[in-house]
């Protein structure tokens, strides 16, 4: 062991110093040999609380500074600034200028918060800054980085997958509800079971569609307001849409308002899980207007409001 005065290293069961002549009380030898257990294990220990840290963080930013460094303004700090920037950034989804600004903040918050909590725990705890230290860091440091990365961006796939989609009009035929150009929020997954009422504009894919009289082979997703639920018989005939035999309002017309003219004289029933609508296609080179009996299964969303253009950003009705 060394003197813990001048340093120099001992002789094997000696109790002077060669160096400084200092002759050692029990105190001081048991001190010392507590100070080489110390350094022998501080590695390990190093380690150990570096991937502690790693983990906590991980969960979520500032918890490693809250529950394992009892650093809590610094850990609320970290954790209410994520929440916000997220909270922001669904506020603001599909805006694209606004909103990806806002997650890559939220995601460098989140990988930031460990890296700071290793800084904070080195000072705090008077570790030895020398090459094993730095080695432990750098390589605590490349894991979160990694880790945080994978996490977020996951995260944030899914939840664009199962809670919202954003598709864009590219149709002038759906004015004035909807402009030519306009980016549309479909909520999806959990939040598309809340039920499908008339009125609602669904977002759904269909292969088969009904031109006068005829059945066309259609491919792709679309958007429409739903006319026709389940088990309802529905008639369109002058400019007006009965369903059962009753005249509908006028707010529960298709988006596209030539629909009804186009589809005049049609009948149809939808059995059950079905759902009529009309579908914006195009045959031979123009633009057509179909219906389809939508089933209840390929139906992926409804949509919700418009996000962009910015002045244009509300709840569709």
């Amino acid at each position: 062991m060394d003197c813990p005065r001048c340093g120099n290293e001992l002789l094997p069961n000696s109790r002077h110093c060669i160096e400084c002549g200092s002759e050692l009380d029990d105190k001081i030898i048991r001190l010392a040999e507590a100070e080489k257990k110390r350094k022998e294990k501080s590695s390990f220990g190093e380690s150990s609380d570096l991937l502690k840290l790693s983990f906590f963080s991980i969960i979520y930013p500032g918890l490693g500074h809250a529950f394992y460094l009892r650093e809590f303004k610094a850990g609320f700090l970290f954790a209410a600034l994520f929440t916000a920037l997220l909270i922001a950034a669904n506020y603001f989804v599909g805006t694209f200028y606004i909103d990806m600004p806002l997650l890559i903040a939220a995601y460098l918050a989140y990988s930031f918060a460990p890296v700071h909590a290793f800084r904070f725990y080195r000072v705090k705890f008077n570790f030895r800054d020398d090459y094993a230290f730095r080695s432990s860091v750098f390589f605590f440091r490349y894991f979160v980085v990694v880790a945080t990365a994978l996490i977020f961006l996951g995260a944030y796939s899914n939840y664009q997958r199962y809670f919202y989609y954003v598709t864009q009009v590219n149709s002038a035929i759906y004015e004035p509800v909807l402009k030519k150009g306009d980016r549309v929020l479909a909520e999806t997954g959990r939040k598309s079971d809340y039920g499908i009422r008339r009125g609602d504009i669904i977002l759904f894919s269909v292969t088969r569609g009904v031109y006068a009289g005829n059945f066309l082979n259609v491919s792709g997703e679309y958007f429409e307001k739903v006319i026709g639920l389940p088990g309802e018989r529905i008639k369109i005939s002058g400019g007006e849409i009965y369903i059962n035999g009753s005249r509908i309002e006028k707010k529960f017309h298709p988006l596209n308002k030539n629909a009804v003219f186009a589809l005049n004289n049609t009948e149809a029933a939808s059995g059950a899980g079905e759902y009529f609508v009309c579908v914006n296609g195009v045959l031979t080179g123009r633009e057509t207007t179909l219906y389809a009996l939508v089933k209840r299964e390929d139906v992926s969303g409804k949509i919700s409001r418009i996000v962009w253009p910015f002045d244009r950003r509300k709840n569709i009705e």
